[in-house]
């Protein structure tokens, strides 16, 4: 999916995922819901993959999806 399609999925202007991806912005909780709604994925799992990116885990070393 790419950013604009999930923009309109979940009505939030394309500028908006933009910053979220580069880092610009913290997504507020209501934010991650919305997110993990339009993507299909349960909210923990956004978590998840944002503390590992966080600490270090290079993208291509992780497993997706996560075990619960």
């Amino acid at each position: 999916m790419s950013p604009e399609e999930l923009a309109l999925a979940i009505e939030m202007a394309p500028s908006e995922i933009s910053r979220l991806e580069r880092g610009d912005r913290k997504p507020r909780y209501d934010t991650m819901k919305k997110l993990a709604k339009g993507l299909d994925v349960p909210c923990w799992q956004l978590v998840w993959l944002a503390e590992q990116l966080e600490a270090g885990v290079r993208a291509d070393d992780l497993t997706w999806p996560p075990s619960a």
